[in-house]
């Protein structure tokens, strides 16, 4: 981050500049999502945290 960012404040809702979704589309994955999807955490002391969401 340059130290001209100092004064953004990210709760405000506005996406920062870092974050480019130039290109994107909007959606293109919804439906896999509504499918369920696993979210894996890895920790630092070699534990992993499971997140499963299945519909």
């Amino acid at each position: 981050m340059n130290k001209n960012d100092t004064n953004i404040n990210p709760i405000d809702g506005d996406m920062l500049p870092e974050y480019d979704f130039t290109g994107g589309t909007r959606g293109k994955h919804y439906q896999e999502y509504r499918q369920g999807h696993t979210v894996k955490i890895y920790q630092a002391d070699d534990t992993t945290v499971v997140l499963a969401r299945h519909t």
